[in-house]
This record gives structure tokens, C-alpha cells and sequence, in this order.
């Protein structure tokens, strides 16, 4: 019997490879404070809102953190040095979309970043696939707190657990988990080491689609 009854989506290394893009954008905003930051720092703070992360990464550096003009002004340097880069999907995403649409499997977009990130991201067509989309800015916490799942469940009309997430990071995986959901991690930018909390890591996104793809036959 399928296990879930929709599947709820992390954006950035799940349904989009723009992850390296993302931290090395940070990378050279931080440079600029005299910070050296690796990919991984990044990658390890995914989900978290971008003004929350640079909180984070100034006190785990013992620095002062800049006022609110100028996070605000570190933010959107932030976003137009990753604007200017086309962004890809992951092989097989499409697949993976269009064999839950065929099976009538509810969809959500929930991301730690704003909807302008979503909308340069992702075209029209693409975000219709899901039927709510939710950002850091429709959630008064974002991940590792459970909101933005639980209110994407709620948007679908699903209960929290009976979804299955998909993540890439351990903040998203708490989320999840702290939501009552499934969680199937997918090791695109962090080692399975990183993704414990899941319930279920697969390699890559064919690992994924086999996943799915076997849940929904099984289920006619």
C-alpha cells in the first residue's frame, strides 16, 4: 500500500541543482568581512531563511552581527549575484513530476527562500505542479522548525503524516521530521553522514523515482 498520500518538495537540491551556486555566492559576500566559508558551511544551514544563516555564521565566528540595514544590504547583493546564473533541474525531476501527476499525488514546494528565488528558479509551468508553494516568507519559523511543512500539508489537505518530504539537508530533515512526516533524504549536496534523520536516503534522483515509481504501482 502507498505510504504517503502527497509528496511535499524542498526547491534548492531537490527539485533545482543550485546549491554550488548559492554557496559560492555567499562565499564571496563573506570574503568582503574578511570570512573564508567552504560549501559545506553553506550546505549545512540550508532551509534556514539567507538573513538567518549570515546570523548564524557571524556568531559561530565570534563576529559582531551587522544591523539590520546592513543584513538587508548583504541579502540583496546576495541575490543578485545568484540571479545573474541560469539554474538547472536535476535529471530526472521532470520524470519524477510527471509520474505523481499522472498517479493524481498532491505536490508542494517548501523552501527556505523567498518567492523571488522560487519564480527565477522555476518557470510558470513548472510551478504548477504543486499546489501550494511555501517560502520563508508565507512561515513565521522557517526549517529546522516544523512549520512550513506542517502548513504545507494543511494547504493540501493532508495530514503531516501521511506526506512524504523530500530533502537535501538537515535542517529540511528535522522540519520534516519534527512535522510528523516521512522523510526520503536525496544526497545531492551532503553526504548520507549528514542526512541520519531520514527515513530513507537515496543516492541520486533515479534512486528516488525507483522509490516512488515501485510505492505507486504497488498501489493500483
Amino acid at each position: 500500500m502507498i505510504p504517503f498520500k502527497a509528496v511535499l518538495f524542498d526547491l534548492d537540491g531537490v527539485i533545482v541543482d543550485s546549491m554550488p551556486l548559492h554557496a559560492d555566492s555567499w562565499i564571496k559576500i563573506f570574503r568582503e568581512y574578511g570570512v573564508d566559508l567552504t560549501r559545506t558551511e553553506v550546505f549545512m544551514r540550508e532551509g534556514m531563511s539567507g538573513i538567518a544563516s549570515v546570523i548564524d555564521i557571524f556568531r559561530d565566528r565570534g563576529l559582531p552581527v551587522p544591523d539590520e540595514k546592513e543584513l538587508g544590504r548583504l541579502l540583496e547583493k546576495k541575490l543578485a549575484m545568484f540571479e545573474n546564473h541560469t539554474i538547472r533541474l536535476f535529471p530526472r525531476v521532470m520524470d519524477i513530476l510527471n509520474l505523481l501527476k499522472d498517479h493524481s499525488v498532491p505536490m508542494a514546494l517548501v523552501t527556505g527562500s523567498l518567492r523571488r528565488t522560487v519564480e527565477h528558479e522555476l518557470s510558470a509551468e513548472l510551478r504548477s505542479f504543486f499546489g501550494t508553494i511555501v517560502t520563508i516568507e508565507d512561515v513565521r519559523r522557517g526549517k529546522p522548525d516544523p512549520d512550513p511543512y506542517l502548513q504545507a500539508a494543511a494547504s493540501l489537505g493532508v495530514d503531516p503524516g501521511k506526506s512524504l518530504v523530500v530533502e537535501n539537508a538537515p535542517m529540511g530533515v528535522l522540519s520534516a521530521k519534527r512535522a510528523g512526516a516521512w522523510c526520503a533524504a536525496v544526497e545531492t549536496t551532503l553526504s548520507r553522514e549528514h542526512l541520519a534523520e531520514a527515513d530513507m536516503i537515496c543516492a541520486d534522483h533515479d534512486e528516488l523515482y525507483s522509490f516512488l515509481f515501485d510505492r505507486l504501482e504497488h498501489a493500483r
